[in-house]
C-alpha cells in the first residue's frame, strides 16, 4: 500500500522560502503578505537580488541561528507526530478512493512530506515529496497533504495529455482548480475544507457542476479542458 514519511530537512525548508520569494508576485490572488510575509524583510531583500543557489544559502544559515530554533524543533517534531498518526488512521482510504476516482493506481509507493517553516507548501514532482506547513492547524496540514498528493496523481498520468491542448498556464490553472474534488468525494475523510486560490473561486464552481454530473474522471478532464480554454485565455 502507498505511503506518506514525515520529516524535516533544514535544506528543503530552506529552498522552500527562496521558491515562494523568488515566485510570481500575484500568486492567484493570495497578497505579498499571504505568500512571504513570514520572511524578515532584510533577508526578503537579499534573497530577491541573489541567485538561487546563494539566497538557499542565505536563508540556510538564518534558520539555523535563529534563536527561536530550539522551540521551532520542538514545534516541528510534535505537529509532525500528531499530523503523522491522524494521516494513518486515513491513509488507506484516501489512497484508495484517489485510484478509482483518477482511474489509474497511486503511482507512487512512499511520498515525502517534509514540514515547511514557511506559509506555503510547495511540491517537487520528480522527488515525489510535498511539504506541510507549521503555522497550519493540524487539520488543515492534513488537508493539505490530500490536496499535494492529488497534483502528483494528476500530474503524473494526466499533464502530457493536458498539454495537448493548453498552454502551461492554464494547465496549471486546471491542476489547482480540480482539487474540489475532495471536497466531493473526500470530505469525511477531512476536518474542513480544500479551498482553492481567490482566483479560482468561479472556475472551481463550474468544474464542480460538471464533475457532479459526469463522475468519469476522462470525460470529466475533457469537459474541463473545454472549460478552461473558454474561462482562462
Amino acid at each position: 500500500m502507498p505511503k506518506v514519511i514525515f520529516k524535516y530537512d533544514y535544506k528543503k525548508d530552506a529552498w522552500s522560502w527562496v521558491l515562494i520569494a523568488k515566485g510570481k508576485q500575484d500568486k492567484w490572488g493570495m497578497t505579498a503578505q499571504q505568500r512571504v510575509g513570514f520572511m524578515p524583510q532584510d533577508l526578503l531583500s537579499k534573497v530577491i537580488k541573489h541567485d538561487r543557489k546563494s539566497a538557499e544559502s542565505l536563508v540556510y544559515k538564518y534558520i539555523l541561528s535563529n534563536p527561536r530554533k530550539k522551540m521551532y524543533q520542538l514545534v516541528i517534531k510534535e505537529q509532525l507526530k500528531t499530523v503523522e498518526n491522524i494521516w494513518h488512521k486515513i491513509e488507506k482510504e484516501y489512497f484508495k478512493r484517489l485510484a478509482k476516482i483518477t482511474q489509474k493506481p497511486v503511482f507512487w509507493n512512499s511520498f515525502g512530506c517534509y514540514l515547511t517553516t514557511g506559509k506555503m507548501c510547495p511540491y517537487n514532482t520528480k522527488e515525489k515529496w510535498f511539504m506541510i506547513s507549521m503555522w497550519a492547524p493540524i487539520g488543515a496540514n492534513v488537508i493539505t497533504i490530500c490536496h499535494e498528493i492529488f497534483h502528483l496523481q494528476f500530474l503524473h498520468y494526466y499533464e502530457e495529455y493536458c498539454l495537448q491542448f493548453l498552454s502551461q498556464q492554464q494547465k496549471e490553472d486546471l491542476k489547482e482548480s480540480i482539487t474540489f474534488i475532495l471536497n466531493t468525494d473526500f470530505g469525511d475523510l477531512l476536518v474542513g475544507y480544500d479551498n482553492g486560490y481567490p482566483n479560482h473561486q468561479d472556475l472551481r464552481e463550474k468544474l464542480k457542476l460538471v464533475w457532479l454530473k459526469e463522475k468519469d474522471f476522462k470525460k470529466f478532464l475533457d469537459k474541463a479542458i473545454k472549460i478552461i480554454k473558454e474561462t482562462i485565455k
